[in-house]
């Protein structure tokens, strides 16, 4: 699996018109940009919170789902949830873009200082498996693959098939992780920052 997903992101690198980000995106990419390296540092890896807007919403801070709103596509409890957290975001308005962005780079900082793994680039898919899913649910699917004798700290042919989700569910999730890191990712290089999953073997 690992080496199609390497393909993908060879492929959208060798072609830079299918490469192209939303003309949307460019409105908000100073303002992530700034508040990635406020949350996350200088090295903060902007192409996968890019990527992540992008799969969330396409850049259209008035998306509405069933359940979730904004750029980042928060829900209301989430939010609810997230200003007593982070007492910096109790103005909260889903549908400002600031605020979706700054409480989407927080909640991954939240997850990121949660969630134990074997690396980086396991950690972000497992971060990214958390925000859309939740980490109790990430939680379940580590205690899963511990007890089927795999590496729960591993994501890639570990954690990432086990699960006692829906089959709806878990598709989605696991989709979710591999469409920001190996599909949209590679769009965003030019951002700046880190790139996650650059080392395959990590």
């Amino acid at each position: 699996m690992r080496s199609f997903l390497v393909f993908i992101f060879l492929f959208f690198i060798s072609n830079p018109i299918l490469a192209e980000v939303p003309k949307e995106s460019l409105k908000y990419k100073r303002d992530l940009i700034r508040h990635s390296r406020i949350i996350w540092g200088l090295n903060a890896p902007v192409p996968l919170f890019a990527a992540q807007i992008h799969q969330e919403s396409s850049w259209n801070h008035l998306a509405k789902s069933k359940y979730a709103k904004g750029l980042s596509q928060f829900t209301g409890s989430t939010a609810a949830w997230i200003i007593k957290i982070f007492p910096e975001l109790e103005n909260t308005n889903v549908y400002n873009p600031n605020w979706s962005i700054r409480a989407m780079l927080l909640y991954d900082r939240w997850l990121y200082e949660r969630i134990s793994s074997s690396g980086e680039c396991n950690q972000w898919a497992m971060i990214l498996s958390s925000y859309n899913g939740g980490l109790t649910w990430l939680e379940r699917d580590k205690e899963m693959t511990k007890n089927n004798n795999k590496d729960p700290e591993t994501w890639w042919d570990n954690v990432e098939t086990f699960s006692s989700r829906s089959n709806w569910a878990y598709q989605e999730n696991r989709n979710y992780t591999k469409k920001i890191i190996f599909l949209h990712q590679p769009k965003y290089l030019n951002w700046g920052g880190k790139y996650i999953c650059e080392d395959s073997n990590e």
